[in-house]
Parts: structure tokens; sequence; C-alpha cells
């Protein structure tokens, strides 16, 4: 099943496949993102949305079959800090993190493994935080000490330090209260009207139909449903899908 748009498109994904032996963790997906939209993905647990991430991205892995192109150039085939050199950067389920460093020393080795030149980086990292409000008196506080919310605005802090023009957030509202999840709405769309273009996979529906242009639906490596978020969650197909889904 495919998504298209006739606006200009960022990333284009044709017909991924990924199997693992006998399963077939992802199924002839194809999707295309507008540029500077914010493009929901849901599904129930084990659907294959991470996997999906994992086959654009090329961490760990990419896709067994098909096709991902991204501001025109084919990148299935490059190696993932290639990928987000380029400009497409994720982060992932589990907040990623140097208990010992501290928040700006963790902000300041993503941009070295993303390519940042080093001139002004302290500067253009300080920077960034403030645009995410993260608090100034916390900044050299090391990692462990730091809150779950603090935590996810180091986690896209350091997945936007690069500037990218894509940025793929893999649940970032898992763990946060409903007032920090309301917060991360907002912050979000703060990112997102800087002309970043967001791809967001989310448990917290009320969080994906707040934000999302378009929403697609996973269900055992599948498109299932796929468009406006209002209507796409009010197919049977989708309900189904919920309240049959299978765990990790």
């Amino acid at each position: 099943m495919t998504i298209e748009t006739e606006l200009e498109q960022i990333l284009d994904i044709r017909g991924v496949n990924k199997a693992f032996g006998g399963l077939q963790a992802v199924r002839d997906v194809s999707l295309t993102v507008q540029r500077g939209e914010i493009f929901g993905i849901a599904g129930p647990n084990g659907s294959g949305k991470s996997t999906l991430f994992n086959l654009i991205t090329g961490i760990p892995y990419g896709p067994t079959s098909g096709e991902v192109h991204f501001l025109g150039n084919r990148i299935d085939r490059w190696p993932a800090h290639r990928i987000a050199r380029a400009g497409l950067c994720r982060t992932f389920q589990k907040d990623a993190e140097f208990p010992e460093l501290s928040a700006r020393e963790t902000v300041l080795i993503s941009a070295v493994y993303c390519g940042v030149e080093q001139r002004q980086l302290r500067e253009r990292s300080d920077k960034l935080l403030d645009d995410l409000k993260f608090a100034a008196e916390r900044r050299d506080m090391k990692t462990s000490e730091l809150s779950v919310y603090e935590k996810k605005q180091l986690m896209i802090a350091s997945a936007l330090i690069s500037k990218p023009h894509v940025l793929m957030l893999d649940e970032p509202a898992s763990g946060l209260t409903k007032p920090e999840i309301k917060a991360l709405d907002e912050l979000l769309l703060s990112i997102n009207r800087t002309g970043v273009t967001i791809l967001l996979i989310e448990h917290v529906l009320s969080l994906l139909l707040s934000l999302s242009q378009r929403l697609l639906v996973l269900n055992h490596g599948a498109i299932i449903a796929a468009g406006d978020p209002q209507d796409v969650v009010k197919q049977d197909v989708v309900i189904e899908a919920y309240l049959g889904g299978r765990s990790n």
C-alpha cells in the first residue's frame, strides 16, 4: 500500500521489506513525506514501526529489498553516518545517554558523530538548548541526574545539533506525564515551525492527532490505513488492530 502526495517530497520510500529468517517484519511499505510536514506513524506493539525507522536510517540495518530516496538521492545502500550527515536524523525508544557526561557534553558528542564543524560549537549547542527550553542551570549536570523530560529534550537536541532536514522521533512521549506531553507537543510544533520535517512514531494517540498532518498505521509489518488522522483512527481495521495487537 502506498501513501502519495503531489506536493514537494523530501522522503520517498518504495516497497521496502525486511525479513529476519522466516519472519517478515516489514511488508512492501511505500510512502512519501512532504517537506515541512509532521507525519505520524502508529500501530500496536510489534507492528514494525521502529523497524521501518531502522530501514530508513540504516541503523542498525537497511531493507532486504525496496528503495529509500532522500532529497532525490537513493540512500538505502549508504552507511548510517552518511545518511545522518545528509540531514536525516533519528531518536530511539530507549533514551541514549552517557551517564557520567553532562547534558552539554552529550550534545557536543552528537555533533562530532554528525560531522558538525568544531568552530563555535559550544555556542551553537547552547543556542539549541535555549530554543528547546532546557534550563541553563542544569546543563552541566550529569545526564543520569536529569528528569525523564529533560532526557527527552536532550535526546532531541542531540538529533537537532546537525541541523537535519528530517527529524525522526521514536515514541518521545514514553514515560512522560500529561503536563510533560503537552510541553512536548508545543516543543515539537516549535521545531516544525523552523522548517524541520518530522516523522513521529507514538503510542500516545492524542499527541499524534494533535500534531500529524497525515497518519499511517502499521500492523504485522504492513500498512493497514493511511490518510487524515481523524479519519484513520476511526477505521474498523485500525480499532481491531489495537484491540488484538500482539506484544513485542
